[in-house]
């Protein structure tokens, strides 16, 4: 076997049909892993790093990615040489990827592309625990490898669609019940309420400059989180629009109030999956419970489409929570070169930054784990 780093846009092009057929661990898929969407961000984000995506080929043929790139640039306050993946607070998740029986391979990935690089610290944000990087990591502890630090980042809710949404709603606390009658009785007086469902790439275009006016005048907004909060973020979610709406794997839901729009939510699909990514409404419209509603109402559509998982995406906040209490675990890896950066880096991160959040973990609830 053998690992190519891929420098240029063109050659990155020229894998998308190999590539969308690896995955992230078994029982693991995301649309957010795809060539599509590191596609769209490449185009977006792309610009201030060098790409360095590592592949991993068994004679010709594709069997594993490491979607990376190269920067330069402070942490912890000093200038160092990282690798990082293609990644930022628009995915949901990020990992290497392994064509199916080379799970095992991960590990020859790693190794090659921190012995090919020029690096002083690997972070790798958002690992789920599920995926091959994870494991391969994980085995690392007591071998004497490069020193390695792996910290709990989150737990993301995802809801297991199975049986009927009757039988399903019908399982859900009294409270969750409660409370979305007394919101749709609010929301009916509002005016009057409609869902759009759009999953083609034409409609997505005539509808994305709504998504970002919604997006302003949401809370979100105010923190430069929005949707449409900066050229590059609205140029990322353009082109996740095109290119999922070319393969119906889009799937925005728009809610009106009197032809108004007040909420929505994007995500995107792929073989029977759904991946939220986004979901806004317009503050005026709080106390009428809209965002809450809207969340229900795709529920059950995802029930009735035939879907097999909703991946809510995000923290485990109590609204998803509210709708399913099952979770992934997702990690950050750090790994340290043994340049004279790396190992200060390391003396930092082990002594200083880790009795820190020690210290801090009973107030907020995080966990905390070093190898």
């Amino acid at each position: 076997m053998r690992v190519e780093r891929i420098r240029d846009v063109k050659r990155f092009a020229t894998l998308k049909s190999e590539w969308n057929q690896l995955t992230s661990g078994e029982g693991l898929f995301s649309p957010a892993l795809t060539h599509e969407w590191f596609s769209a961000w490449l185009g977006a984000f792309g610009r201030k790093m060098e790409l360095a995506a590592m592949v991993l080929f068994d004679e010709t043929e594709l069997v594993g990615v490491a979607p990376l790139c190269l920067t330069r640039g402070r942490y912890r306050g000093i200038v160092c040489r990282q690798i990082r993946f293609l990644y930022n607070r628009h995915g949901p998740r990020c990992t290497f990827l392994m064509k199916e029986g080379y799970g095992d391979s991960a590990e020859f990935l790693l190794e090659e592309t921190l012995r090919q690089l020029d690096w002083d610290i690997a972070v790798f944000e958002n690992v789920p625990d599920e995926s091959y990087l994870y494991r391969t990591v994980a085995s690392w502890a007591g071998r004497g490898e490069l020193p390695t630090l792996v910290r709990r980042t989150m737990s993301s809710p995802f809801l297991k669609i199975e049986g009927s949404w009757e039988g399903f709603f019908d399982s859900r606390s009294r409270n969750l019940k409660r409370s979305l009658r007394k919101k749709e009785s609010r929301l009916s007086a509002a005016g009057a309420v409609s869902i759009e469902h759009i999953t083609d790439a034409a409609s997505a275009a005539e509808i994305m400059g709504t998504l970002f006016a919604v997006g302003e005048r949401s809370w979100k907004a105010r923190r430069g989180r929005a949707i449409g909060s900066g050229d590059d973020s609205k140029a990322f979610y353009s082109v996740l629009a095109e290119s999922f709406g070319k393969e119906n794997d889009l799937s925005i839901w728009l809610m009106r109030i009197d032809g108004k729009p007040v909420a929505f939510e994007f995500h995107l699909t792929r073989e029977k999956k759904v991946q939220a990514l986004r979901a806004e409404f317009d503050e005026e419209y709080r106390e009428t419970g809209a965002g809450s509603v809207l969340d229900k109402e795709i529920v059950k559509k995802l029930f009735e489409l035939g879907f097999e998982e909703y991946d809510m995406g995000g923290e485990a906040d109590f609204y998803k929570l509210r709708w399913s209490d099952s979770t992934r675990q997702h990690s950050e890896i750090l790994v340290f070169n043994t340049s004279a950066t790396g190992r200060l880096l390391c003396t930092m991160e082990k002594k200083i930054v880790e009795p820190v959040k020690k210290a801090v973990r009973p107030l907020t609830g995080a966990r905390f784990r070093n190898r």
